[in-house]
């Protein structure tokens, strides 16, 4: 079953959502010893930045306070779904001068699409929506050439109807740039040089999970990826809508690298409702999968007449079988608004009282649970394991909170899975789980504080 592992009976999957305005970061290339310990920076002067040929020299400009910034593609900044954008590769890079141990290049990005890089291995399509491989967003540090020179965007690769060829008739990469889609969250690869199929040297890439009625993909966090080699250091930083097979004209993508910001200019009205807002469009982690299934999620303000206080803030944490929310700091959670999955006996709401979890109400599929007053940890339990939730599926569980009050809030999130039981336990598992319906059937369907 997709939505489990084969690890201990219940393993703590992490996940931080911030609600507060994100700390901007620089682009920075930051020189490293063999340990990984920083030694020095480099600062590039203006001149030193080359611009993708989809790009103007006005599209790179540097910060009060030192550092760049890199618009990408700024012309579709604001766009509607239905807007146009040229099919070609917009950003920059430079050339990093030799460092002994290399170098580690740090960075915020703030990125918005409409459209896809994802061709459904990867994540399923949200109901009305496609897939394929049209934009990419991309972070490249490699010791052979800038992105746009490495990578075929004229087609000759594949014939748009089956898996493309490594590399083109022309020396040149074509789809797949990643050997893991960064359907709608971050992937981060480092390429041995023994796959052809992928950007050579150490690679960050994000792109939309899907495109259909909504604004669906965003992405504002702070990263970094690190090259080790001493030689000079070729830095991308672009969004790719040219990509082979799938290049269209259609569903816009735009965003920055080094900017704050969240690029708020973006459609009004239904059609354009940023993440958080609508169960078909949550928010969704950021930084991706980093290290057993740890996910980060991107910043939101709880603000009065917004999603948190009026209505539900819709989130996704990809989990299991349940979860649990806790919050380190201001307003409480006041309810919770659960998805209609089809689980016939519901979910279980539990509090946690002397170091033991007790279960303090249940709530129907796709029904509320109120809490008579803020509590600041609450977990969800009862996940019917025949779903089959897959993790990797970014609307697996789909969400709604709301709080006491407005103001910054931290919430943490752990996602409960099982173990993958071996045919001789089936039965014990069965036994368990009839044990746990009588159980709920005797529970008290009233709000608990």
């Amino acid at each position: 079953m997709p939505g489990f592992r084969r690890t201990s009976l219940v393993t703590a999957l992490a996940a931080v959502l911030c609600i507060t305005a994100s700390t901007a970061e620089a682009i920075k290339f930051e020189m490293l010893d063999a340990d990984g310990g920083v030694v020095g920076e480099y600062a590039p002067l203006a001149t030193d930045w080359v611009t993708a040929p989809g790009s103007a020299s006005g599209d790179v400009s540097a910060l009060n306070g030192g550092g760049y910034r890199i618009d990408l593609d700024p012309g579709s900044f604001g766009l509607s779904e239905n807007g146009t954008q040229g099919s070609a590769i917009y950003g920059a890079g430079l050339v990093l001068p030799a460092a002994e141990y290399g170098y580690r290049v740090s960075f915020s990005a703030n990125l918005r699409s409409w459209d896809s890089y994802n061709d459904g291995t990867a994540v399923a399509a949200f109901p009305n929506g496609s897939l394929g491989f049209w934009d990419l967003f991309s972070v490249n540090a490699n010791s052979s050439g800038f992105y746009w020179n490495l990578v075929d965007t004229t087609g000759s690769g594949g014939d748009g109807e089956t898996e493309a060829a490594a590399v083109s008739a022309a020396g040149l990469l074509t789809d797949s740039l990643v050997p893991n889609q960064p359907a709608g969250s971050v992937v981060k690869y480092v390429n041995s040089g023994s796959d052809t199929a992928a950007l050579p040297g150490t690679t960050w890439a994000w792109g939309g999970r899907d495109y259909a009625a909504g604004y669906f993909e965003s992405a504002s966090t702070t990263d970094s990826i690190e090259f080790r080699n001493n030689g000079n250091v070729y830095v991308s930083f672009v969004l790719d809508t040219a990509t082979v097979r799938d290049a269209d004209t259609d569903y816009p993508s735009w965003g920055a690298f080094g900017s704050p910001g969240q690029l708020v200019d973006v459609p009004d009205g239904e059609a354009g409702l940023p993440p958080g807002y609508v169960p078909g469009n949550p928010l969704l982690p950021v930084d991706g999968e980093v290290s057993d299934g740890e996910f980060a999620f991107a910043p939101f303000e709880v603000a009065e007449g917004g999603p948190g206080m009026e209505s539900f803030l819709y989130i996704d944490p990809v989990i299991a079988v349940g979860y649990q929310y806790t919050v380190t700091g201001g307003p409480s959670f006041i309810e919770v608004l659960l998805p209609a999955l089809g689980d016939a006996d519901g979910y279980l709401i539990q509090l946690e009282e002397d170091g033991d979890w007790v279960t303090v109400g249940h709530v129907n599929d796709g029904g509320t649970f109120g809490f008579s007053t803020g509590v600041h940890r609450f977990r969800v339990m009862g996940i019917d394991a025949s779903l089959n939730l897959d993790p990797g599926n970014p609307i697996a569980f789909v969400t709604g909170l709301k709080f006491d009050g407005t103001g910054t809030v931290q919430l943490e999130m752990e996602a409960v899975t099982v173990a993958v039981p071996e045919p001789g336990t089936w039965a014990l598992v069965l036994a368990g789980i009839a044990g746990i319906v009588v159980m709920r059937r005797r529970q008290p369907r009233t709000a608990w504080s």
